[in-house]
């Protein structure tokens, strides 16, 4: 669940931290940012064209952002390699950022999830590099929506499911028509929920792999195929699982079984570790996983089959080749680490909006691994964010003020916490700033951004302006770099 006054430019904004310093890039050489997401933030106008400011990219860039279920960061992804291989663009950073909610009380309830995934895409990747073919298939399905204007999803049980198998296995085939009978070493699906893909290999290998011995990679499995698909079944249904691994209950020992075992546990289980651990995170779902199994169980030239799924529905296939690994730099055990439990009662009230977040205020010097790593903002004297672009740098609300600050990724907090920013009202003079309520003098802290709307304002001409204010975070992130 996300934080109290996080929305999809907080999240977008820390994966794409991770993502531009990771791979040693410029901002300025990035010109298209792309965001996939169906978690709007505001009906008319883009989060790629706020982000823009917020990571520093070049001016001179396209912007797009896609809506299209949980298949438009895979959308953007498509789009920004053909504008890179027909040479309109030379590197896009492309987002997938979700929120999910659902009734409190409903059974999809615990599916829930959010997060971001941010991605590179280079005419020479440095890491992973796409097939030129796509499986694709689309249809108007009623399987999973959310009405404008509303925060909950409403889902069909076992049409749902229906409708993501049948599609997963249709831009499957579309696929293996343009390249042939293929094997993965790794597979990916877009998840839902941790079990759901399981149950997608499970009809893959049914309906398709047992009926072409070529790709079992076994020719001692002796069985008729209605016993190995009858055996198949009855190992997926013997998988249980909890908040971060799998359980397998069936005891069953023969060769046969030994070869559903290792091709599940090898090739689908490792991403599944994402869901289980971060919920449904819609666009960034798919995507993420790729993320995990790079800093964990893939090797250099592995092949990786993915299946990317959007309510709706749409479903696109594809193939990615290994050229590199993350194994030694990993991200997400950081986050697997330092997630932080709400209970319930905790969970219902940020939900219903019972809470609000409380901020101190505190002085601040960039840590030395931050360098110049960070955001510039500009504000007018009220603490309005306005842009930076030339002519257009001033309040729109009417304020005075034209005021510059550089917030850098990582500080150290140098005073005690204050409980109010008086009278240092013109922060532009002074390095204070927002910072958690349990941070600590010489505590480590994190560049965030939290969500700010002004639901008091008269002027109807601005009302609805949203602005995304620094706030700072205790973190040990910096100890494990």
């Amino acid at each position: 669940m996300p934080d109290y006054g996080e929305d999809i430019i907080s999240l977008s904004l820390k994966a794409a931290y991770d993502a531009i310093y990771r791979g040693k890039i410029n901002p300025k050489d990035i010109d298209a940012v792309f965001v996939g997401t169906e978690t709007m933030t505001y009906s008319v106008k883009s989060v790629s064209n706020i982000l823009v400011d917020l990571l520093g990219v070049s001016k001179n860039c396209l912007t797009q952002d896609i809506y299209n279920a949980c298949a438009a960061q895979t959308l953007a992804i498509l789009n920004a390699i053909a504008l890179v291989e027909k040479g309109i663009i030379n590197k896009a950073l492309v987002i997938g950022a979700d929120i999910s909610y659902y009734e409190i009380g409903e059974p999809s309830e615990l599916t829930q999830g959010s997060g971001a995934v941010a991605l590179i895409i280079s005419k020479e990747p440095r890491l992973v590099k796409f097939s030129k073919d796509i499986g694709k298939v689309s249809s108007n399905i009623n399987d999973f929506f959310r009405p404008a204007n509303e925060i909950n999803a409403q889902v069909f049980g076992k049409y749902s499911i229906k409708s993501y198998l049948n599609f997963q296995i249709d831009a499957y085939d579309d696929l293996i028509s343009q390249v042939g009978e293929f094997y993965a070493d790794h597979y990916l699906f877009h998840a839902p929920y941790a079990k759901l893909p399981i149950k997608c290999m499970e009809q893959i290998i049914i309906k398709r792999m047992l009926k072409n011995p070529d790709l079992t990679l076994n020719n001692e499995l002796n069985e008729d195929l209605v016993s190995l698909s009858n055996k198949i079944y009855e190992f997926v249904q013997s998988i249980s699982l909890n908040s971060d691994s799998f359980h397998i209950d069936n005891d069953t020992k023969d060769l046969n079984s030994d070869w559903i075992e290792s091709h599940f546990k090898e090739r689908v289980f490792p991403p599944l570790k994402i869901p289980l651990s971060f919920g449904n995170m819609y666009s960034a779902s798919i995507w993420a996983q790729l993320l995990y199994i790079l800093e964990s169980s893939a090797k250099k030239n592995d092949i990786i089959y993915f299946g990317s799924y959007g309510s709706g529905a749409t479903c696109i296939s594809g193939l990615l080749k290994v050229k590199a690994t993350l194994k030694s730099d990993s991200i997400l055990q950081y986050y697997f680490r330092n997630k932080i439990k709400r209970n319930i009662n905790e969970y219902e009230n940020i939900r219903k909006g019972l809470i609000k977040p409380r901020f101190l205020y505190g002085f601040i010097d960039a840590h030395e691994k931050s360098k110049d790593v960070g955001i510039f903002l500009h504000f007018c004297n009220e603490g309005c964010i306005i842009p930076s672009y030339r002519g257009l740098d001033y309040c729109p609300k009417g304020h005075e003020g034209l005021n510059r600050k550089f917030f850098p990724l990582y500080a150290r907090l140098t005073s005690d916490p204050l409980k109010s920013c008086e009278p240092y009202n013109e922060l532009n003079k002074f390095n204070l700033v927002k910072i958690a309520h349990d941070s600590k003098r010489d505590s480590l802290l994190e560049l965030h951004v939290r969500r700010i709307e002004d639901e008091c304002d008269t002027n109807t001409r601005v009302k609805g302006l949203l602005n995304w204010i620094p706030i700072y975070v205790p973190t040990n992130r910096l100890n494990e770099m």
